[in-house]
């Protein structure tokens, strides 16, 4: 009996007080039973089951929940994220240094074998197996840069189904913690003194999931009736407080190839674009992988293709082939169609892009938008467009003093057959004339889709250039001891109408051009045919008929007399409108002579001549491409070029291998962290059961005790 202050006396006889006991120590019993069957259970978290004692005696009610620390749980979501994104890009990048790095997927080799075989065919130019050898090696530096690329594409579509398919995952484990949401809210109504442990172990199993999926956070409801919401740490919820959850979907923008992430609101129709760099997780690593390592290394592996595709097709038509006919083509080099944006008006207008001949020292990695920004009709209509350089993600690339590359060009005309030279050696014909719509945006890819594309079209031996066009010869006269050290030939276009103005002064008939014959305005002369030094410090540029162009005096320096005569007063105006004329220059040493002259003529029947093959050799040493988009200037050659790629590619797979490390260090340490709390401890589970069997069997013996008295008691009233 107890007796309070007031005089309320309130009692409860031994066998009511047994009959608790019996029950809190099975309840016990219950919930040790319950933690060591599930002692192998994937994210169980043990139980506990406490009590309160009763003023009048005996044992209260009891609440079962679960043993957790919270900080410890939220670690291990944030290791596990972590975890996720460092070996999905490990793995990722892994397989693509493997790829480089292989000596049978060598590209520096193929590039090497032709190289080598121009420089043996130079060594006879008349050997048409020798000539042969370089188209073979031409094919087959072709074909395996072709390898590769197609690999890289087929990584890009598989990415993508990868990506699509954790997309759709991560959905349904949102739609999944917002049903076990509202299932554990019914059931905390319904039972407010047991912690429905089951559903929020299958709760934080669909959450940790999420996690290394995705970068996120939780929090509790503010209701405080059991829910958990979720949201990105970039700050997008996805699971809210009323119910309702917001699921992600991948978007394309010009690039159907290219896919970004967007939040889509449930029932409404509002979208958000997510910051893929702040995403993490498993998809993260994904769009992290693909944005330093795929994209970028299939963009570069293009930059090398058309780089040396175009110089390789450049040299050989300032060369004299085995027919004594200019060098044609031995590469065919692919157009890209300009990607239209989706919210572009017109969608019949058509944007095509080529790279500019001999411009392959201007090309880089970068993607270009255009902008319409006005159209005017007209005979042809023209356009004022904005073509600004993309990086591969999107962005546009900053130049060295950090400002945007983008570049303002109008009156650019429209129609079919004009191309219009842009950023980056990049040159963009707009066919569809006055179809093009203000605001409408077009994207160029000019590397990204080109290296597998490129076709190796020359199939005679006998269309290899190696010998140069031009012969000059020594006046077997000269007093002087000044010698030819070099000519070179820059322009082999023929047009003796002179329209084009990238005219040269060849006149396709194995001659250059004669008095008479050349730009209107050059007052009837030829072009350059002969250097007569009047002293030893001047020299007059003479045509085929003697004719004088021009005298250039004071002259310290005597490489590339033509171009220091395009600099005299007196070199034709006419001259100086073509872009490249006369297309070709020499280069003298020693000490000339008044009366000392050299003559330029085209070189008939040099067909042992092995000049343009001698350069065109010694491509592989210069320094002709660009090492990045930002207009630094720096320069490599292809095979640095390539090794840049391989090493770049390398140093990525080892660092992500580290980080690897570090996270799996990470997050094994907070999962024994989390172990040490939440899991179920068998040596605990099996003492406890002792405990509590003994504490069974004391309120049995006392309820046995209390059946004895409670005898006794009749026993003694009968």
């Amino acid at each position: 009996m107890i007796t309070s202050s007031n005089k309320t006396t309130r009692t409860a006889d031994l066998f009511s007080i047994a009959k608790s006991g019996v029950n809190a120590s099975n309840q016990l019993l219950n919930t040790t039973g319950h933690n060591i069957a599930n002692v192998n259970t994937d994210g169980f978290v043990r139980e506990r089951t406490s009590f309160e004692s009763q003023l009048t005696g005996g044992v209260g009610r009891s609440t079962t929940e679960r043993v957790l620390n919270v900080f410890a749980q939220n670690q291990l979501r944030r290791d596990t994220t972590l975890q996720s994104d460092t070996e999905t890009y490990y793995n990722k990048t892994s397989v693509i240094d493997n790829v480089f790095a292989s000596e049978a997927n060598r590209i520096s080799s193929s590039m090497s074998r032709f190289f080598s075989a121009v420089q043996t065919a130079t060594d006879d130019p008349t050997n048409l197996a020798g000539r042969q050898l370089v188209l073979s090696e031409a094919q087959s530096m072709m074909g395996q840069i072709g390898t590769v690329s197609g690999f890289l594409r087929d990584k890009e579509e598989e990415l993508n189904a990868e990506l699509t398919a954790h997309i759709d995952n991560v959905n349904s484990i949102i739609q999944n913690i917002a049903d076990l949401n509202d299932a554990i809210v019914i059931n905390q109504a319904n039972n407010p003194y047991d912690e429905p442990g089951t559903l929020k172990n299958q709760r934080d199993n669909a959450i940790l999931e999420l996690a290394s999926l995705v970068s996120i956070e939780t929090r509790e409801s503010s209701g405080n009736d059991g829910r958990i919401m979720i949201n990105l740490t970039s700050g997008e919820s996805l699971v809210l407080q009323d119910g309702s959850f917001n699921a992600l979907e991948v978007n394309n923008d010009a690039d159907q190839n290219y896919m970004s992430i967007q939040l889509s609101s449930n029932g409404k129709p509002t979208t958000l674009n997510i910051k893929e760099s702040e995403i993490g997780g498993t998809i993260g690593g994904l769009l992290r992988y693909r944005d330093e390592v795929l994209e970028t290394s299939r963009r570069e592996l293009g930059q090398i293709a058309l780089a040396i595709t175009d110089a390789v097709n450049t040299q050989n038509s300032q060369g004299m082939d085995l027919d004594q006919q200019f060098g044609s083509e031995i590469f065919a080099l692919p157009n890209f169609a300009g990607l239209e944006y989706p919210d572009n008006v017109n969608a019949a207008s058509i944007v095509t892009g080529r790279v500019t001949a001999g411009a392959s020292g201007e090309v880089t990695t970068a993607d270009y938008q255009v902008t319409i920004n006005n159209v005017t009709a007209g005979a042809p209509p023209t356009l004022d467009i904005t073509v600004s350089a993309l990086n591969a993600d999107g962005s546009i690339i900053k130049d060295i003093n950090g400002n945007d590359i983008t570049q303002n060009y109008t009156a650019v005309e429209a129609q079919s057959g004009t191309f219009t030279q842009v950023l980056g050696g990049v040159e963009l014909e707009f066919s569809s004339g006055v179809g093009y719509t203000v605001d409408d945006q077009f994207l160029i890819q000019p590397t990204k889709n080109t290296a597998d594309l490129i076709d190796v079209v020359m199939t005679r031996p006998e269309d290899l250039a190696l010998a140069s066009p031009i012969r000059v010869n020594t006046n077997i006269g000269n007093l002087g001891d000044a010698e030819l050290i070099s000519s070179t030939v820059t322009n082999t276009l023929v047009d003796n109408s002179f329209t084009n103005s990238a005219a040269s002064a060849f006149d396709g008939t194995g001659g250059i051009h004669g008095p008479g014959s050349s730009p209107t305005g050059a007052g009837g002369v030829g072009a350059p045919a002969e250097i007569f030094f009047t002293a030893n410090d001047e020299y007059e540029v003479r045509d085929s008929g003697g004719n004088v162009i021009t005298t250039v005096t004071g002259v310290t320096d005597l490489n590339n007399l033509l171009a220091q005569a395009e600099g005299s007063a007196g070199w034709p105006a006419a001259f100086s409108a073509l872009d490249d004329y006369p297309g070709y220059d020499l280069s003298l040493q020693g000490v000339p002579r008044a009366g000392d002259s050299f003559t330029i003529g085209y070189n008939t029947d040099g067909l042992n001549d092995n000049r343009n093959g001698l350069v065109m050799a010694d491509l592989q040493n210069q320094n002709t491409m660009q090492v990045n988009s930002s207009g630094s200037g720096q320069s490599a050659t292809f095979h640095e070029a390539y090794a840049n790629i391989v090493s770049d590619i390398g140093q990525k797979a080892a660092s992500a291998d580290i980080a690897l490390q570090a996270a799996d260090a990470l997050k094994s340490q907070s999962s024994d962290w989390f172990q040490s709390v939440s899991g179920v401890s068998l040596d605990e589970e099996a003492a406890n059961l002792v405990r509590y069997q003994q504490t069974y069997a004391a309120a049995a013996r006392l309820l046995g005790t209390a059946q004895d008295l409670f005898d006794t008691i009749l026993a003694i009233v009968r």
